[in-house]
């Protein structure tokens, strides 16, 4: 186990904090949920699993404190086999989301609710989830994702956070520079859109939508874009189906979204605690009637080029009080409308020799927002989840809408001469719901 003393929580991680204790239902945690093939482990097995796996993730040895000057504290002497529990989710369509569903709602017991994993069984006679949930403000996705790995990996020892010399410098010339490129941008309010205006419910719902990763790919080089930039012009797409009425009138404003993205210097991408995460605001031009002028107006706010990052970071540690403030500036509702996040795995994970055949990122939702979208890619699939605490309008449109932004931008494509994904052709991954799962 590393020998790191706890790092001073950042701005990120002390509004998270804040954020997550306003909300009344748990969006302030986030989740991963992988699929995997062969007989289930019963319950014991798996807690077993974990108990060898908490030594080996420092971070799993803190837990939430109230004090949000603090936001954590060393948890003592818990026991890890009381954060492993069982779901059983019947057989029937649509596994995936039900499955997702049951652990977004699933409850967490009194001194064990900073993390959990749960094993999911009943769906299928051969087939079985493990689901991960984690408090935000204890570990960002990287972090999640480095615990689950050492879950897959036994003797994989992780460091608790970034050492202090390895952490970069804050330049204040270059830091300049980006603020005064960046921060103005701020002083614009996002686009007011029909689900802000709706009362927030107790509880949310999580739809998912599933294609393959070639047609996202095939996309890519077409457009000359990122993965990432692909992913968000379709989502723009299918907002703007969604809420059709925002985007009449004169000259409406792009709708902002939150694009996190990974600070953690190289040779520490596996600091498990806290979270070390950067944020670009993306602008999302859902009034463009034309799905190609909507991937070109949204490329310089979704360039990682430009972001700055290693100087976003060294401002978090240098300067908490301004950083803090940008924070809740870039964060607030009235700014930013949305939170979409990006994670691309590799392929070939197992669990005791079981091989993960799917894995779906459970996003949170906080800071007000209605919506939360999250893209996982993992063994040449694509699946976006969208959580929402707002029933109108309908939710359960998006992963529709998002197939049909999908199509329509590679139609775009591939009768302008500019290139033909595969999907545009009969060589094309179709799109499915989560129901033909």
């Amino acid at each position: 186990m590393s020998n790191l003393p706890a790092p001073r929580p950042s701005p990120v991680d002390r509004h998270l904090h804040r954020a997550a204790r306003a909300l009344r239902h748990h969006g302030g945690y986030l989740g991963v949920l992988g699929v995997l093939e062969g007989t289930p482990p019963s319950v014991g097995e798996l807690r077993d699993l974990v108990a060898d796996t908490v030594p080996r993730v420092p971070a799993w040895h803190y837990r939430v404190c109230a004090d949000n000057r603090r936001v954590w504290e060393h948890a003592g002497d818990q026991d890890p086999r009381a954060h492993v529990h069982e779901l059983r989710v019947p057989e029937g369509p649509a596994a995936l989301e039900r499955i997702g569903r049951a652990v977004l709602d699933a409850p967490f017991p009194q001194g064990a609710d900073n993390w959990g994993v749960w094993l999911v069984t009943g769906w299928a006679a051969d087939r079985y989830a493990i689901a991960c949930r984690v408090h935000h403000a204890l570990q960002d996705a990287a972090g999640g994702m480095a615990g689950l790995s050492a879950v897959m990996f036994p003797g994989m020892e992780l460091p608790l956070s970034v050492p202090p010399e390895s952490e970069p410098p804050l330049r204040p010339a270059s830091a300049a520079r980006w603020a005064a490129r960046t921060l103005p941008s701020l002083l614009r309010p996002t686009a007011r859109w029909t689900p802000a205006r709706q009362a927030a419910d107790p509880t949310r719902t999580l739809h998912i939508a599933t294609c393959g990763t070639d047609r996202l790919e095939a996309l890519s080089r077409a457009a000359d874009a990122t993965l990432n930039q692909i992913y968000l012009a379709v989502t723009a797409g299918a907002l703007r189906a969604w809420t059709p009425q925002d985007w009449t009138g004169r000259r409406p404003r792009p709708l902002h979204c939150v694009v996190p993205a990974e600070s953690r210097p190289a040779g520490h991408e596996l600091a498990t605690l806290g979270n070390h995460l950067v944020a670009l605001r993306a602008e999302l031009h859902c009034a463009q009637p034309d799905p190609r002028r909507r991937l070109d107006l949204m490329r310089a706010s979704t360039d990682m080029r430009d972001a700055g990052i290693p100087q976003q970071r060294a401002a978090l540690r240098a300067l908490p009080r301004v950083s803090g403030l940008a924070t809740r500036w870039l964060l607030d509702r009235s700014r930013t409308a949305l939170l979409t996040s990006n994670v691309q795995l590799g392929a070939g994970f197992a669990v005791n020799g079981h091989p993960v055949r799917r894995i779906v990122s459970l996003p949170p939702l906080l800071f007000g927002h209605p919506l939360s979208v999250a893209l996982t890619t993992y063994e040449g699939q694509a699946t976006v989840c969208f959580t929402s605490d707002r029933g109108e309008p309908d939710p359960s449109s998006l992963p529709r809408l998002w197939h049909e932004a999908l199509t329509e931008l590679e139609r775009a494509y591939a009768t302008s001469g500019a290139g033909t994904p595969a999907a545009a052709t009969t060589g094309g991954t179709p799109a499915r719901t989560a129901h033909e799962e």
